[in-house]
This record gives C-alpha cells, structure tokens and sequence, in this order.
C-alpha cells in the first residue's frame, strides 16, 4: 500500500523533470516521438515513445500474426492493413512521425504505415530493420517518416526515411543517449513541429530525466499541455492545444520498453493509451501473451478508446467551423501535422479527472512492478497465460475508472 501511494504523489507532486542534455545535442531534434538507449534509462531497458496525433479517433491495439513474426500493433479500429506503431515477440519496436519535408520518388510499395506492419512481421533487429530499408530504396516503398526503433540487443535509432534514401541515427552516439522528433526532419530544411520541439527541449533538460522511466514519459512528456507562442489566447480556463506536445487531435500514446541484452525478449511490454492521454489510463500490453482484452483490441472498436472519447468531448469547446478534409488522400490521411480547427480545452474543470487518471495509473503501474517482479523470480521466461490475465485485471481497472469518470462528468454542458 505505501508502495502504491508512493508512486501516486510522485506523479501528482512531481513538476516536469528530465535530465539536461548537452545543448549542441538536441537542437536539431523534436518529441512526438522518441528512443533511448539503456544507459539513459533508469532500469537501463531502452525506451521507445509516441503521441499519435490523427484525424481518426477510434483507435486499437490489435493482436497480429499475418506475418514470419506475431505483433501487437497499435492501429485505427476496423483497419489491419496499416499500424502506427508496436512490437513484436522478438523484442523489436518502431513508431514513426510523419515527415513530408522528406524526398519522393516512388509511386509504388508500402507508405508510412504499411511498411512499420511490414518491418513488424519481418524484422528482430534494428540491423535487420536497416536492411529492409536498403532493399527498398531503389523502388519499394512510399515513405516520408522518421522511424525511431529498438531492439533486444539495445539498438535504439531513428531513421529519416524518403521514397528513395534513409539516414540513420543512432541513440548510442549521442551524447545523451536519447533521440527525438516530431513532423521535420533534421536532414531537410521542413519546419512542421518547432514550436513542440522547444517544448520538448525545455522538458527534456530538466534534473528527472537524468534517469528517464516509463512514468515520466507517459505522466510529464507525453501528457504536456504548456501552450507554444503561438497558440491563441482564450479567456480564462480555455486552453488552445493545437501545436502543445499533447494536442488536440492526439488519439492515443505508446511506451514501448524492452529488454536489456541477455533478458528474453519476450519481457518487452507495450504501455498504451487509447484515446486522449488526458483522458485516458495506460496499460501494459505483451506481445508475447499472444491475446488481447477485448476492452483493448475491440470488435471492431476499443471501450476503453470510446470512454475516452466521450470524457474529452465534455471538456472540448468547438470555436469556428469544422476544419476541412485533410489535403493528402488514402493512407497518408491518417497521419496529421495540423490539429485542424480550434477546440478549446476546458483546463478550469480538469483537476479531478486528472488526479483520478494519474492516482488509476499509479494502481496500474505499481501492479505492473510487483507482477514484474514476481514473475522474473519464478523463472526468466514469461508465461503467456499470465501475462494474458494481467492484462485483462488491468484493463477492467481502467475500464472501470473511466466509465465512472464518463458518467460523472459528461453531464458537464461544453463550454459553460
């Protein structure tokens, strides 16, 4: 119990705290999503991370094997054709962030999402990740990402990927041993995403992140709403979140941790929020269990995305008409660099439903590491049935929160 209430008031009291980096290092870079590599990390497991910001809100997490590797795939509902990030039983993950300022060349093979379910059905390593794109530069695929992507072996890199060419960066060579991005790549002169790259450059230079853990991601970064320059000024309690590193138009947020070299690959755990992570209540998912709760891969959409769909819309005030169709066709939609129309966020009525999130998180995550720690006593290989379990015990938790929250307060009028 004194565990567990630890771990609530560090995320309730603990301001925004990351480690400096070395200013040179990280200039050039930005965070909606980001690696690290071991030795950045407090239990020295590399970390990977991503807001998904989209105009499609139903999204999933769904358990794949159409492939040599079985995956878990964070996906829009209804749709397996394409996935905006996971990991697989072999220990490797990717998520990516859309880049347009990234050369063309090619009208044929996968685009952004297609290929990341195509390197999750193929690929155990970041070498063998780099291999498939070399074997696809010539005339395989429709890219224009930056890819970040871990493995058990502690590769942790970031690939600026065109239709033709790709350049790698790896978090071992940085002075930090952490990686970030959002819409621009450091190889191109493209400029979407500065503003929340200041912002993540501010975090990430704070004295927490020295050490960086899945709860600062998820709690401190992930979850950011301080308001760039630009963002339009409201009356008081209205908050304009366009271009914030948690934005308007985020769906949903991924943690992936590994494993450290040696550890079975199969530890890998998957944290994910389905819906706005303001909103929404994290989950440690392992691909290795093989299945997933339906509350998380629904049929064909996730209850615990629409609980937190029908919690942020009582905390939304729509300003102006609705943003027209996005410009880009087909796949590519589904990635958006423009939060569209302004939504105010009514930050004045926030305070309970936020201790109430980070207080079930804090359950979940003290659970987590107590099972962790059970689990790797009993033996170094995990159980796929109890892994199975744990997951469905956590997604009823959080299930159970949010309906509640749901019920609470979606009797709010928007905007009084």
């Amino acid at each position: 119990m004194l565990r567990w209430l630890a771990s609530f008031l560090f995320f309730v009291l603990v301001g925004t705290t990351v480690a400096q980096a070395p200013a040179a290092e990280r200039l050039d870079e930005e965070c909606t999503i980001g690696v690290a590599v071991g030795r950045a990390t407090a239990d020295g497991r590399p970390l990977l991370w991503k807001n998904r910001d989209a105009h499609e809100r139903d999204n999933v997490v769904m358990p794949l094997a159409d492939g040599k590797i079985p995956y878990f795939a964070l996906a829009s509902a209804g749709d397996a054709k394409v996935v905006w990030g996971g990991a697989n039983v072999a220990g490797f993950c990717i998520v990516n962030s859309v880049s347009r300022d990234l050369p063309q060349g090619n009208d044929k093979g996968p685009g952004n999402g297609a290929f990341m379910k195509l390197a999750l059905q193929t690929c155990a390593t970041v070498a063998e990740f780099e291999k498939l794109l070399q074997s696809t530069n010539d005339n395989g695929r429709r890219t224009r990402a930056n890819f970040a992507v871990i493995d058990p072996q502690g590769g942790a890199a970031i690939f600026e990927t065109g239709h033709v060419s790709f350049t790698r960066f790896d978090a071992a060579a940085s002075a930090s041993g952490v990686l970030v991005r959002t819409n621009f790549a450091t190889t191109t002169d493209g400029g979407r995403g500065k503003e929340r790259h200041a912002r993540a450059e501010e975090i990430l230079k704070t004295p927490a992140a020295r050490e960086l853990t899945v709860r600062f991601l998820l709690q401190q970064l992930l979850r950011d709403l301080k308001a760039p320059p630009s963002a339009q000024k409201g009356e008081r309690g209205r908050l304009d979140t366009r271009e914030t590193i948690h934005r308007q138009n985020t769906v949903a947020a991924l943690v992936l941790q590994g494993v450290k070299p040696g550890e079975d690959a199969r530890w890998t755990t998957m944290w994910t929020v389905l819906g706005q992570p303001v909103f929404g209540i994290a989950l440690p998912l392992f691909p290795a269990a093989g299945a997933l709760p339906m509350a998380v891969a629904g049929d064909p959409k996730s209850a615990l995305c629409e609980a937190s769909g029908k919690l942020a819309a009582a905390f939304y005030v729509v300003d102006g008409p609705a943003a027209p169709a996005p410009a880009v066709e087909g796949e590519e939609a589904a990635e958006a660099e423009v939060a569209g129309s302004l939504r105010w966020l009514r930050t004045d009525a926030m305070a309970v439903v936020r201790r109430t999130v980070l207080f079930a998180e804090a359950d979940v995550m003290a659970r987590h590491a107590e099972a962790m720690e059970n689990w790797q006593k009993a033996g170094p290989q995990p159980v796929p049935s109890a892994l199975r379990a744990f997951q469905e015990a956590m997604a009823k938790v959080a299930l159970r929160q949010l309906q509640e929250l749901v019920e609470a307060h979606t009797a709010v009028e928007s905007g009084k």
